[in-house]
């Protein structure tokens, strides 16, 4: 079975209907390939003697039920065949694990007969597996007396098999080379640590998502055989922190618990404690309800976050606090990972890039004062999980006036941060919906309320076994699986719903050139699912430019100090009718509570005041002043451009912000605004950069 014809079987499991052209935009196929699977499918159907596949009239696949429960076995019955042959890269993620548990003696036999592959295999496969550690400052190093070992930082070498279960789990969710590493060198037995685990997690009231779970499980065996092995004198340690205030943690007594709970756990040493008790933080669920040891520090830092993101978007907190704990009970693992320097590994990193483009431009803006603070960059699927919790904030929709005709359920097992932007998501989507509060699925069974429909980021066997309409979504969607969704909810509820026009249909109009096939089929999209909220970006989201006039631009503007400075410069957002008087007042007032965060950069200040305060319209003012003023900002004083930003909105203008924080980033920039006597200059500037 090949993989094309098996992500075929799990869409056909997904949807209630495709088309033939969403296969081949899903799978990149041809008609022809496509028709070919399908055969095959149905000749693996015969065999269950169900309806099979066939193909109307207007190109829809449509499957009954008892055909999808076949696909389902089908499936199943796949995964639990799998040979034990390994490609290419599971051989080196194989190699990996069994150099990284450190056994006593490690020979080049060792790997032959773990794998079944011959010497000259292996060789060759040691060869490219070194090309890759050695991009870590990791090497594969062997000796008569010790056999094959690794050598280089300890941190690296365990960020390394971190990474390697969690990208496994995530993107392939296959655990066969692990369950053969542990079978295969009697490693502590999955299924008694997962209960340990769990059991130890519930005494200590230490909440994992589920995905987390499964990835610390496998993560701790390895750990733990490496932890105890003899050979571990090799260990370069001296980049390991040594936090302290870990010890009073709960998470402290919960890995001591754990250790102890194993035969050999006792031989670990301390620090080696401290790092799993890290890796724990790092996978679990903050709370500022806990009050834990660490609280003052985490709790400043994510204050500093939000009020860098409100000083650079011009966003403005409706309700402060539950937007803080929400922050924070995703940023207190965050701030271990990026201690520890653990790696995380975020599925819908690239998603988050695309979908919301300017939001992750403000978001990586936004935390880089910080990558000093951990010594490193804050890593992009960091920021994309801070950008899902700041879409959810900034893209909340309005509750529905409707009234609520059924109840729907969500069940996401990624955590807080998906989970969170997916209830938004549908919520916009679905306002004919009453949607409860996202559980993980290990909840599921204790949910009390009546549910008409179930969304879920992940199959599995469980969901499947459910009596409801269950619909597999993303948390990120672009239009066109937007439009899928929403096609397929209307196919469950045909009762409660109107049935919306088809877009493969409509859009074969007669005595029309299409000139271009794709845009008009998400416009198409657009118009007949009646999504007003995700219209073309062009036509929601304002450029720097629309913000901006010659009008607007101050050059060589007297100020005596901060507030005059901010005064005069808004001015000329009052004088052209963007904003009423009393939004000066509100910004002069936002600038004292925000302190030195209105110096968003060095030498610039960016004032603005909430929608409420007065504004009339979304609009920049620029302002050069004569003579540097000090603002109170001892990292980026003194301040000569001052940017005063008005907002009807906290969305509509995020384009444009993403666009000023990339102008800031300009020496050409500065010098326009130094050197130029006229404002033309500033707007053609502006423009050319845009264009």
């Amino acid at each position: 079975m090949d993989k094309e014809l098996l992500l075929i079987l799990n869409l056909l499991l997904e949807r209630t209907i495709i088309t033939i052209e969403e296969l081949q935009y899903i799978t990149g196929l041809s008609i022809r390939q496509i028709t070919y699977r399908i055969s095959k499918i149905n000749d693996l159907l015969k065999a269950q003697k169900v309806p099979l596949i066939s193909l109307s009239s207007h190109k829809d696949l449509a499957l009954k039920p008892e055909t999808k429960d076949a696909i389902l076995e089908i499936i199943q019955q796949y995964d639990s065949e799998k040979n034990c042959y390994f490609n290419k890269d599971e051989r080196l993620a194989f190699m990996y694990l069994m150099l990284f548990i450190n056994l006593d003696y490690l020979s080049l036999n060792h790997f032959i007969y773990s794998m079944k592959v011959s010497k000259s295999s292996v060789l060759a496969d040691l060869k490219d597996l070194g090309q890759v550690l050695k991009e870590n400052d990791i090497y594969i190093k062997n000796n008569r007396t010790d056999g094959y070992y690794l050598t280089g930082p300890e941190m690296e070498i365990r960020r390394l098999m971190i990474k390697l279960v969690i990208n496994t789990l995530s993107v392939s969710h296959d655990c066969k080379i692990f369950n053969l590493i542990i079978n295969e060198y009697k490693l502590d037995n999955f299924k008694s640590s997962k209960e340990i685990i769990s059991n130890l997690a519930e005494k200590h009231n230490i909440t994992f998502v589920e995905d987390r779970l499964l990835e610390f499980i496998y993560i701790f065996i390895f750990l733990k055989a490496r932890m105890v092995s003899k050979k571990k004198e090799r260990f370069e340690i001296s980049r390991i922190p040594n936090i302290s205030v870990i010890k009073l943690m709960k998470e402290y007594n919960f890995t001591e618990d754990l250790l102890y709970s194993f035969e050999d756990g006792h031989i670990i040493e301390a620090f080696d404690a401290n790092y799993i008790s890290a890796w724990i933080i790092g996978i679990s669920v903050g709370s500022t309800k806990d009050k834990t040891e660490d609280i003052s520090i985490v709790s400043k830092i994510v204050s500093r976050i939000m009020t860098r993101f409100a000083s650079l978007s011009g966003f403005h907190y409706i309700n402060y606090d539950r937007i803080f704990e929400q922050l924070y009970s995703h940023f207190r693992p965050a701030y271990y990972r990026l201690l520890f320097k653990l790696p995380i590994y975020n599925p819908l990193c690239e998603r988050v890039k695309e979908e919301y483009k300017e939001l992750y431009k403000l978001v990586r803006e936004t935390m880089k004062p910080f990558d000093e603070l951990f010594d490193q960059e804050i890593p992009e699927d960091e920021l994309a999980y801070l950008t899902l919790h700041f879409g959810a904030i900034l893209f909340n929709g309005k509750e529905s006036v409707i009234p609520p005709k059924k109840t729907a359920l969500i069940v996401c097992s990624g955590g807080i941060g998906s989970s969170a932007i997916l209830y938004t998501e549908l919520k916009n989507l679905f306002p004919e919906l009453n949607f409860l509060v996202p559980i993980e699925l290990s909840k599921l069974r204790s949910v009390s309320e009546h549910v008409d429909i179930v969304f879920t980021s992940n199959y599995s066997a469980e969901l499947m076994e459910i009596e409801r309409p269950l619909i597999k979504v993303s948390p990120v969607m672009n239009l066109r699986e937007k439009f899928q969704i929403k096609r397929e909810v209307y196919i469950q509820l045909v009762n409660t719903l109107i049935k919306p026009p088809r877009v493969d249909e409509d859009r074969k109009v007669k005595h029309a050139r299409i000139l271009s096939e794709s845009r008009l089929y998400d416009e198409l999209m657009s118009y007949f699912s009646q999504m007003e909220n995700y219209t073309d970006k062009n036509d929601k989201y304002l450029m720097l430019s629309d913000l901006i006039n010659e009008d607007l631009i101050r050059l060589k503007l007297p100020a005596v100090n901060w507030e005059d400075a901010v005064r005069k410069a808004a001015s000329a957002l009052l004088e052209n009718d963007k904003i009423t008087a009393p939004y000066i007042d509100a910004m002069i007032s936002t600038a004292r509570e925000a302190g030195p965060y209105i110096v968003v950069t060095k030498h610039v200040a960016l004032s603005h005041a909430k929608p409420e305060a007065g504004a009339k319209e979304t609009a920049m003012g620029i302002a050069v002043l004569e003579y540097p003023i000090e603002f109170g900002n001892k990292c980026n004083d003194p301040v000569k451009y001052v940017f005063s930003l008005s907002a009807v909105d906290h969305e509509s203008h995020l384009q444009a912000m993403a666009e000023f924080l990339e102008l800031l980033e300009k020496d050409e920039f500065y010098d326009v605004l130094d050197k130029t006597k006229n404002p033309e200059e500033i707007m053609s500037y502006i423009k050319a950069y845009e264009s």
